[in-house]
């Protein structure tokens, strides 16, 4: 490398990583503008709608639609392909909110039979040919008569009712076995039972859009907040000539207008049309349309997703310093450790915003997805606070890798629908969800990250040299501090969360999964400290034991709940044990791989020493370290 390049990058390393991830997040936070001449999507999905018990945009009714069907948030065309740097093809891509149009003019009529909307052409019915309906199971798709379509999985709602070749009906046939599904015990399911539900759901999901019956977007004219949906309007207005001058009998001809001039390919009429009503819904609901237009960008933003990506390449980078020289090592962990506080301050933002949308400040974790999110956070956290006092790459590392990975089970929980749902009544309390939530949820943190520490001893003990001379009690240290925080932290929330069921149920302890998996938290952590106090494991048996408190900590986390009993059994998942049970063998395997002797171990093996001429004539033999 130029001397004068590689002195520049030694004095500046650190500037340049932040404006880099700096430059990457405003990049992301630019508002998606629809082509010229095109319809409007972005403002149609701005405006506002009940669904799932609260406020929120049009915008997002579409994201998590298409996110329940396809497990994206827009849909792209497989059939017309666009050119990507030349040389490869990628289907072409389209906003939520142009789909969930699609799909809202299909306009099935209550009379109307299955058959006679099929037999509609393309531009009629365009939705149900639209690819988003995601299958991966194979015994369900050979009963659709479905080639099997790696990459995408997914199909349209014509394939899944005629096959791929159109000649079988399979309408009859997946009607009765969707019943058939319906009237059996769920504990009973097999996973082709489990599967033919979910696609009766996903297809329910799609009538109940096309015949306008979700979401709810008339408000009432009352001023109630009980809104009519579209299907309700519809029927309730038969004469658009003679509308009443009403909040409730303007919206639905707005609506109804709109859906004309996009069923009729009429975007400059759809966009004045939007234009004209989107004023007027500010001033009519000033208060919703103000968290519309933040939930609007949070959703185009999607700053836990970025995140995601921004961390996954810090642990890599960070990760290989170790490999670089000396005098580049330490510089580019500094630039990591910059890297990833400015992705902790977007992390962090994203929350916030999420407190602001559910009126909810101070209350971090509402639900599983947000669990993951705020552990992620917190992991993160403790890491920057770990690195300051250390600075010797690993805590970045760990932070990094906690934030990807909790990001990504935070991103697997979004798909089954609207993140920001309601909470159950019980748990509707803001005092105790900011406290013993929150506490509670940091006590976590602290567990799986003394774990994820565990997992780095044993792999740069047993794959690398970096464990030699201070190596090990250092992460031994930052280890036992993280352990003694997370002691502290699982005590004082179990307690409170004692006090909150005084509160609600009018028992401090019942012996419920959830509050007997907090209890083994607490149990386990003192049970290493005890160890560690009493002589019995040292660093290596810290590292050992935290790995299986993972496992201790997943399974209050997620296993209670995933248990489908109990008081706080909210986020049950079918199938989710089995998942859970497999990632928790995978560290019990990492676990026995810290068990190994230590002879095998590459950071604890004896040097080769170069033998004197008297030790050569004792006999000297190098000894191996003990630990």
């Amino acid at each position: 490398m130029n001397s004068k390049l590689a002195a520049f990058l030694k004095k500046y390393l650190t500037i340049i990583a932040v404006l880099l991830v700096c430059l990457y997040f405003g990049s992301k936070m630019r508002a998606h503008t629809d082509a010229k001449g095109d319809f409007n999507f972005r403002d149609y999905g701005q405006l506002l709608a009940i669904d799932g018990g609260r406020f929120k945009p049009l915008e997002t009714v579409a994201r998590t639609k298409l996110m329940i069907l396809t497990h994206r948030q827009g849909y792209s065309d497989l059939d017309d392909q666009r050119k990507f740097l030349v040389f490869f093809e990628t289907p072409k891509s389209y906003p939520a909110t142009k789909w969930l149009l699609d799909v809202q003019v299909t306009q099935i009529n209550a009379g109307a039979g299955m058959a006679n909307l099929f037999q509609g052409g393309k531009k009629q019915f365009p939705a149900i040919r639209h690819k988003v309906f995601r299958i991966e199971n194979d015994q369900l798709l050979r009963f659709l008569n479905l080639k099997l379509r790696p990459g995408s999985w997914r199909y349209s709602l014509v394939e899944i009712m005629f096959g791929n070749d159109g000649e079988h009906n399979n309408i009859q046939a997946f009607a009765a076995e969707s019943d058939r599904v319906r009237h059996k015990d769920p504990k009973q399911w097999t996973l082709f039972d489990a599967k033919v539900q979910e696609l009766s759901d996903h297809i329910n999901i799609f009538m109940q859009l096309s015949t306008h019956s979700a979401p709810l977007c008339i408000p009432n004219a009352d001023g109630s907040d009980q809104w009519l949906s579209f299907r309700d309007a519809h029927a309730k207005y038969s004469d658009l000539a003679n509308l009443p001058n009403d909040i409730e009998a303007q919206t639905y001809k707005v609506y109804h207008d709109l859906l004309q001039a996009y069923a009729h390919d009429d975007p400059i009429e759809f966009n004045r049309i939007l234009q004209a009503h989107l004023p007027k819904l500010r001033s009519d609901e000033p208060a919703a349309m103000s968290r519309v237009g933040v939930e609007v960008f949070f959703n185009e933003f999607a700053p836990f997703y970025h995140c995601l990506a921004v961390y996954v390449m810090i642990a890599i980078i960070c990760a290989l310093a170790w490999l670089a020289p000396v005098e580049w090592t330490q510089r580019i962990q500094r630039a990591c450790y910059a890297a990833m506080a400015v992705s902790f301050v977007v992390h962090l933002s994203g929350l916030i915003i999420r407190m602001y949308l559910t009126e909810r400040m101070f209350v971090f974790v509402t639900n599983l997805y947000s669990s993951a999110v705020f552990i992620g956070l917190g992991s993160v956290l403790f890491c920057l606070i770990a690195e300051y006092f250390y600075r010797n790459g690993i805590a970045i590392v760990v932070g990094s890798v906690a934030g990807f990975c909790t990001l990504i089970i935070a991103h697997m929980l979004s798909l089954s629908g609207d993140t920001l749902e309601m909470m159950q009544a019980v748990l509707d309390t803001n005092f105790w969800l900011a406290t013993h939530v929150t506490i509670i949820t940091l006590g976590y943190v602290s567990a799986f990250v003394a774990g994820l520490m565990g997992i780095a001893y044993i792999f740069l003990g047993f794959f690398t040299n970096m464990l030699r001379k201070d190596g090990s009690a250092e992460l031994g240290r930052m280890t036992y501090g993280v352990l003694c925080a997370g002691m502290f932290l699982s005590f004082v929330g179990t307690v409170l969360g004692g006090l909150w069921a005084d509160y609600s149920w009018g028992r401090f302890w019942g012996w419920d999964p959830k509050e007997n998996g907090a209890l083994l938290i607490v149990i386990w952590i003192a049970l290493i400290l005890h160890a560690r106090w009493g002589g019995m494991v040292k660093q290596r048996g810290i590292a050992v034991l935290s790995v299986v408190g993972i496992i201790v900590t997943s399974w209050s986390w997620f296993g209670t709940n995933f248990l489908g009993v109990g008081l706080h059994s909210y986020g049950f998942r079918q199938g989710a044990m089995t998942s859970l049970v497999l990632i928790d063998m995978v560290f019990l395997a990492v676990a026995g791989l810290g068990m190994l002797p230590l002879t095998m171990w590459q950071s604890f093996r004896p040097l080769p020493v170069e033998p004197s001429p008297q030790s050569a004539k004792a006999g000297a033999r190098p000894v191996a370290a003990t630990m």
